[in-house]
C-alpha cells in the first residue's frame, strides 16, 4: 500500500519548492506539489491519506500526472525530427544518445520521468564519466537535459530539472590539425573521380559544412558571382567565391543542381572513409581525416595568410568573433610570436 509525506528536497540549494514523497514496496518517487506553502503541502498531503481510502479511480485524478519514459522519449524525438528533419544528423544524433539513455534507464530499472530524480541524473552523468570521452559525455548530458527541460514543459511537471546541479564534463581544447596548402593540393589530386574532387574543393576552398556542400550545385551561384547558403537554422548567407575554387568548378565542366545529394556524399561515414583512402594516398596520415577537417583547414590558412579575424568570422559565418578567436587562438599566437620577432 501507497503511503505519502512531504518534504523540501533542496532546500540548501535555494530550491524552496514543496514535493510529495510516495512510498510503495519498499521504493520511493517524489513529484513536485509546485508550490512554495506549506499550508499548500499539507492540503496535497491530507487529500492523498484520505484518497487511500476511495477507488483506485479517484485516487489516479488526485495524483499530479507522471509520464512513462516509454511515451516520453519517442515524442521528443518526433519533435527533433518536425524541427530538424527525419535524416538531420541533429535528429540521428539525437536518437543515438537516447537510445544509450533508454538501455542505462532499463538496467536501472527507471520508468518513469519522476524517478529520474537529481540522484539519478548524477548516477546516468558518472556512468558516463565510466565509458566515453568528456566531448562524447557532454554531448550525452547535455542532450538529456534538453530532453528533460522538454518534458517539464509538455506535460507541465513545474521545476522538474533533474539536471539543476549536475556539472557537465568540461571538454578540454587541443589544437586542432589542419591540411596545408600543399596537403590540399596533394590530397585534391587523389580524389577517386572529378565528383569528389569537386565537392571537397568546394569545402576546402569556400568553407561549406559537410551538409552545405551537399546542396551545392548552379542555383547556389548568384548572378552577381556570389554562391548561396543556407546553413545552420536555416540561416542565409551569400559567400564570395575565391579564384581557386572557380578554377576548380570550371575544370569540372557542366554543374547539375542535386550532383552531391545521394548516398555516396550524404552519408557522412562513407563519404570519410572515402576521404581516408585519399589522404593516405598523398602520404598522410588519415587517422582525423573528416569532411570537417577542409572547413577547419580553410579557416587555420586564412587565419595564417594574415587574414584577420573579423573577416574570418564573417567567412566561416560564425554567430560572434569571440568564437573565431576562441577556436583559432592557438594560430593568433604564432601570428604575435613571429611580429615580436620581426627585425
Amino acid at each position: 500500500m501507497k503511503s505519502y509525506s512531504i518534504s523540501q528536497r533542496y532546500k540548501y540549494r535555494g530550491n524552496l519548492t514543496w514535493y510529495g514523497r510516495i512510498a510503495e514496496d519498499g521504493e520511493f518517487s517524489y513529484i513536485s506539489l509546485k508550490t512554495k506553502r506549506k499550508s499548500d503541502a499539507q492540503e496535497w498531503l491530507n487529500m492523498m491519506n484520505a484518497a487511500r481510502f476511495m477507488p483506485e479511480e479517484i485516487r489516479r485524478k488526485l495524483m499530479p500526472k507522471d509520464r512513462g519514459f516509454d511515451e516520453a522519449l519517442p515524442k521528443f524525438l518526433d519533435s527533433v525530427a518536425a524541427s530538424k528533419g527525419d535524416d538531420s544528423k541533429t535528429h540521428l544524433a539525437y536518437k543515438y544518445r537516447l537510445k544509450t539513455f533508454r538501455e542505462w534507464l532499463d538496467a536501472n530499472g527507471i520508468k518513469t520521468l519522476m524517478r529520474f530524480d537529481a540522484e539519478q541524473a548524477t548516477n546516468w552523468a558518472v556512468w558516463l564519466s565510466e565509458r566515453y570521452a568528456p566531448k562524447s559525455q557532454h554531448e550525452m548530458v547535455r542532450c538529456t537535459s534538453q530532453f528533460c527541460q522538454w518534458a517539464a514543459k509538455i506535460y507541465d511537471l513545474g521545476d522538474y530539472n533533474p539536471f539543476r546541479d549536475v556539472a557537465f564534463p568540461k571538454v578540454p581544447k587541443r589544437a586542432k590539425a589542419f591540411w596545408t596548402p600543399d596537403q590540399i593540393e596533394k590530397i585534391l589530386d587523389n580524389a577517386p573521380d572529378p565528383e569528389f574532387r569537386l565537392f571537397w574543393s568546394v569545402m576546402a576552398f569556400a568553407g561549406l559544412r559537410h551538409a552545405e556542400a551537399c546542396r551545392f550545385g548552379p542555383s547556389c551561384i548568384q548572378e552577381d558571382g556570389k554562391m548561396r547558403v543556407v546553413g545552420k537554422g536555416d540561416k542565409e548567407a551569400f559567400l564570395p567565391i575565391s579564384d581557386r575554387l572557380k578554377a576548380e568548378i570550371k575544370r569540372y565542366g557542366k554543374l547539375k543542381d542535386g550532383m552531391f545529394a545521394t548516398a555516396r556524399f550524404d552519408h557522412a561515414d562513407r563519404c570519410n572513409e572515402t576521404l581516408r583512402i585519399a589522404v593516405e594516398a598523398a602520404g598522410y596520415k588519415s587517422d582525423d581525416a573528416t569532411n570537417h577537417k577542409w572547413r577547419h583547414s580553410f579557416a587555420s590558412n586564412l587565419i595564417r595568410s594574415g587574414v584577420g579575424p573579423k573577416i574570418v568570422q564573417q567567412l566561416m559565418r560564425h554567430e560572434d568573433v569571440r568564437q573565431t578567436l576562441d577556436t583559432y587562438s592557438h594560430l593568433l599566437q604564432d601570428d604575435l610570436e613571429k611580429a615580436l620577432n620581426k627585425k
